[in-house]
């Protein structure tokens, strides 16, 4: 009997002690698990912020510069050379003449540097990243008749917003890795109120405000009949 009554309190403690140690564990795993679901939030982060999800503000108006950044080389270059054929004879001072000259020299340069950076980007996307491209930011209506002219898709709306997605993250990501960071952004450009100004324009109202208007432009779609392609922006 009494042999009895003591395995029995033996076992009892047994029972007692191993779940205490299997609850201790289970507290323990909870914490690690929780530890590392914090490590993968902290690196999400990290991540997001090297520009692994989606174009930034900055990054658009670089997208919207882009075809204008031809125009925009070649007016100033016109500027400076008219500004400085008319000091001989204008009201402001050599001082102010040449602080206009230099300003409009160094947004010329700043300008250059950019267009070969965007270039260098835009040469590592695919053909249909770049009619992505094409169609959502440059909207260059000849180019998207002859460069892309047999260009059409295969696949749904929902598809297509998907790609244009995952297009924003690559393009995010490649901004990154070229060092064009948005430090880098306001150092180059703080001074070039045309820049700026496009900046703030979007920042508040999106890329919308300053894209050019599309005109009954249509995305084409493989297989569908012409009141049914549809319309994206």
């Amino acid at each position: 009997m009494c042999y009895t009554a003591d395995k029995r309190i033996q076992t009892n403690v047994h029972i007692f002690c191993q779940s205490h140690l299997d609850f201790a564990k289970s507290g323990e795993i909870i914490k690690l698990r929780a530890k590392q679901k914090q490590r993968k939030k902290i690196k999400g982060g990290i991540d997001a912020e090297k520009g692994g999800r989606g174009v930034k503000d900055y990054q658009k108006v670089i997208l919207l510069m882009s075809p204008r950044l031809e125009r925009l080389i070649r007016e100033i270059g016109q500027c400076v050379e008219a500004k400085a054929r008319s000091s001989y004879n204008g009201r402001e001072s050599a001082e102010a003449c040449v602080e206009g000259i230099l300003r409009l020299l160094y947004a010329k340069d700043a300008f250059l540097v950019l267009r070969e950076k965007a270039e260098s980007i835009y040469a590592q996307l695919t053909r249909e990243e770049r009619y992505f491209l094409e169609y959502k930011y440059f909207r260059r209506k000849k180019v998207l008749e002859k460069e892309f002219a047999d260009f059409s898709f295969d696949y749904c709306e929902r598809t297509y917003y998907r790609r244009q997605r995952r297009l924003g993250e690559k393009l995010n990501s490649l901004f990154m890795r070229a060092g064009m960071t948005e430090e880098w952004f306001k150092k180059v450009f703080s001074d070039i109120p045309y820049v700026m100004g496009m900046w703030e324009r979007v920042r508040r109202a999106g890329e919308n405000s300053v894209l050019d208007k599309r005109a009954h432009t249509e995305l084409r779609v493989n297989g569908a009949p012409q009141t049914e392609n549809w319309r994206a922006v």
